[in-house]
């Protein structure tokens, strides 16, 4: 895991100072025989650092005696930022004493007011024990320089001797690395709908970091589990398309991707800050190629250092609606033929249908032609020189019974007919009408229907 600040705290032993002529004298030194206790530079190590003090107390007059701690100055930057002492923990080792009774032996944060450590027993014997101090660097959240100071003194019980030792603070703070993944409207999760083919309808996934120091930080994106319907069967390749969009240079993603498998590098830089985003759309062709369902799957976006990596699980699903339509795309003007006499040459008229079907079901493409064609006098076109044709391309499926021209009859009635796993398709109905000698002439319309019957 990613850790989230760099600590460096040095306590110098000050000088002891002795009150009258005391019957109780204290020593303080750190555990590892040093005269200061020195935490690591290690940005991405542990989250708490750990130290000890070894405290030593000695009594001549056999009279009971206590030991207590306190930071007696403020631990401050120089801009006068007072450090937030939730972020030093203290507490007593149990069975490091040998006679008297330990206190504090439940972590707790330094204070500025007294806090008991140690009680001898009545006979005031000569004891020692140890004081553990933790720095949890999740919670210092501004770097600098800290000074501050920390007072033992120890106190006997009812003859009015002590004796004090101080130990100066100071700690090197770095700045925190700070990193956020969330999703726009829920932090852990992105959904996608099949219409969200653009950014401002589009779920998306915010990424930013900062305090990174300077080191080398790269995000990777990794598909845990492609998403699949309740049917075990995969979404398409194509159907999710990512956009990463951010000022950045840093960013590994040219322009918009599938999402592909596996893990790939998406973002690498030395910057201090930065953040993106990343768009989830869909892909309207694929889309129309998917069967309808919900689909679920899992991400993960990792980001790494030199001295560790952290996690972000996303959960991803993808709705795919149902689709079972047609469009029709007629001719300038409509189904209509201006200027018909009996010697007019043929005229055609061609419609452009094309049906968008995910269910795998197959159809019918039904005409609706309620009554034959009239001139603006009411008087009707004889429906034998009124044809109709279907043109399906090669590259297309399905079938027709108008493969050549034929009488358009009037009511309901299919024209084209999908194959077996009601792919979609786009193809054309021509209409053709003939001039005819005796007939009235004029300008005709033909006000055609069509519509969809599932099979």
């Amino acid at each position: 895991m990613l850790k989230t600040a760099a600590i460096s705290i040095l306590l110098f032993v000050g000088g002891l100072m002795q009150v009258c002529y005391a019957t109780v004298s204290l020593s303080v030194n750190p555990v590892d025989g040093s005269n200061t206790l020195r935490f690591g530079r290690s940005p991405m190590a542990a989250d708490e650092n750990n130290k000890e003090i070894h405290i030593r107390v000695a009594s001549t007059d056999g009279s009971r005696y206590q030991v207590f701690q306190r930071i007696v100055e403020p631990i401050m930057d120089d801009k006068g930022n007072t450090l937030n002492l939730q972020a030093m923990g203290t507490q007593t080792i149990s069975n490091t004493n040998s006679y008297g009774t330990l206190y504090l032996q439940n972590s707790d944060h330094l204070s500025t007011g007294d806090q008991l450590l140690y009680s001898s027993s009545q006979s005031g014997q000569n004891d020692g024990f140890i004081v553990g101090y933790t720095i949890n660097k999740s919670l210092i959240n501004t770097s600098g320089s800290f000074r501050g100071r920390l007072v033992f003194t120890v106190r006997g019980v009812g003859n009015g001797s002590s004796d004090q030792a101080t130990i100066d603070v100071f700690l090197e703070t770095s700045p925190s690395l700070k990193i956020s993944v969330k999703g726009a409207h829920n932090p852990n999760r992105i959904r996608i709908k099949g219409s969200d083919t653009t950014r401002n309808a589009a779920d998306y996934l915010s990424v930013s970091f900062s305090g990174n120091s300077g080191q080398e930080i790269r995000i990777y994106q990794e598909v845990e589990a492609f998403p699949k319907n309740e049917l075990d069967q995969d979404l398409g390749k194509n159907v999710l398309q990512l956009d990463a969009q951010g000022a950045s240079d840093a960013l590994r993603m040219g322009g918009i991707a599938s999402l592909g498998f596996g893990r790939t590098l998406i973002y690498s830089s030395n910057k201090d800050e930065d953040n993106f985003v990343i768009y989830f759309l869909a892909d309207t062709t694929a889309v129309n190629g998917q069967d309808a369902g919900d689909y679920k799957g899992k991400l993960k976006y990792v980001i790494e250092t030199d001295q560790g990596r952290q996690e972000f699980p996303i959960e991803i699903e993808c709705a795919i609606s149902p689709i079972f339509s047609v469009n029709v795309t007629p001719p300038p003007g409509g189904v209509s033929f201006s200027h018909v006499l009996a010697n007019s040459p043929p005229q055609d008229k061609e419609v452009l249908v094309t049906i968008v079907s995910n269910l795998h079901k197959p159809y019918q493409v039904l005409q609706d032609l309620q009554s034959n064609m009239m001139n603006q006098q009411g008087k009707e076109f004889n429906s034998k020189y009124f044809t109709v044709q279907v043109e399906i391309p090669p590259d297309q499926s399905g079938h027709t019974d108008y493969v050549e021209f034929a009488p358009v009859k009037t009511g309901e009635y299919p024209v084209f007919s999908s194959d077996a796993s009601g792919r979609g398709v786009t193809f054309k109905v021509v209409y053709r009408l003939q001039g005819y000698t005796q007939m009235d002439p004029g300008n005709f319309s033909a006000p055609i229907r069509f519509s969809l019957n599932q099979k």
